[in-house]
C-alpha cells in the first residue's frame, strides 16, 4: 500500500515540478571536469614532499604565471575557496599556505567579508 502511494505521489510531483536531477552527481561531474591536477611528485630521495606544493601549483595555474619572489597576490576568500578548496571555509584555513608563500618571498592577502585580512 505504501509503495503504491509513493509511486502515485512521485509521478504527481514529477508532473508538477518537472524532471528532477541528481545534484550530487552533477556537482561530481563538474568537479571532475574543472579540477586542476595537483603538482607532480618530484622527490625520490626519501625526504617528505612539500604539503603545499599542490596548492601553490593551483595558485600559479589560476594566476597564469609562476610565482616569483616579491609577488603580492590579493584574493577574496570565496575566489580562493574555488581554486584551493578547504573543509574549513575561513581565512585561518590558509595560514600554513600563507606562511609557506612568505618563505618564498610571496605575499598572499586574503580578504573576507566577515573578518580581518590574513
Amino acid at each position: 500500500m505504501i509503495q503504491l502511494l509513493q509511486a502515485m505521489f512521485s509521478s504527481m510531483a514529477q508532473t508538477w515540478h518537472g524532471q528532477t536531477m541528481d545534484v550530487r552527481a552533477a556537482i561530481h561531474e563538474a568537479q571532475e571536469g574543472k579540477s586542476i591536477k595537483s603538482a607532480p611528485s618530484t622527490r625520490y630521495d626519501g625526504q617528505p614532499e612539500d604539503p603545499y606544493a599542490g596548492d601553490i601549483y593551483r595558485l600559479e595555474a589560476a594566476i597564469g604565471h609562476p610565482l616569483e619572489k616579491g609577488d603580492c597576490i590579493d584574493f577574496k576568500l570565496q575566489d580562493l575557496l574555488q581554486i584551493i578548496p578547504r573543509k574549513r571555509r575561513r581565512i585561518d584555513a590558509y595560514r600554513g599556505l600563507v606562511g609557506r608563500l612568505n618563505k618564498m618571498g610571496v605575499k598572499l592577502t586574503i580578504n573576507s567579508q566577515k573578518s580581518r585580512q590574513l
